[in-house]
């Protein structure tokens, strides 16, 4: 009897972490369909009012869904209106916690640093660790990149 109940405890959880996966994964395609279609708005509506955005290229955090809906997207969006962002290698999700891989690219015009840059293209890669609520809103973003990979295709560095 032991046994039995054993495994219908542990079937019963995996059915709810794949249930739970299945609605982290949804979130992050619908969130990056957002970027995608350069839709400021959308994107902000899939933040939790205290969502935390950590940036490892500057070392910065911000907090606050208004805040972090404009300094994400003005980071990421504002000199680069043909943008794009997807999933490009492994996913692995962990609870409400999911860690991928991405490209992001386009065409940058206007201030980084300083200095203006025109008409540059670029393509980075990164990393991203997203945790997601109940609700399905982010919690927190943490994104990684190569920062000094990114200004020397924007000719700012050797």
């Amino acid at each position: 009897m032991r046994k039995i109940l054993l495994l219908i405890f542990t079937v019963g959880s995996l059915i709810i972490l794949n249930a739970n996966s299945t609605q982290v994964e949804k979130t992050l395609d619908g969130y990056i369909a957002a970027w995608n279609a350069h839709n400021v708005k959308k994107i902000e509506t899939f933040y939790a009012d205290n969502v935390r955005w950590y940036d490892l290229g500057y070392d910065y955090t911000t907090q606050g869904k208004a805040a972090v809906g404009k300094a994400i997207t003005d980071a990421f969006m504002g000199n680069v209106d043909d943008m794009y962002w997807g999933k490009s290698g492994d996913l692995f999700v962990s609870g409400d916690t999911v860690i991928y891989e991405w490209v992001y690219g386009g065409t940058f015009n206007g201030l980084f640093d300083g200095v203006t840059v025109k008409n540059r293209k670029f393509e980075i890669k990164g990393i991203s660790t997203t945790t997601i609520n109940d609700e399905g809103k982010i919690t927190s973003q943490k994104d990684y990149y190569d920062l000094s990979g990114f200004k020397k295709q924007l000719g700012l560095l050797p």
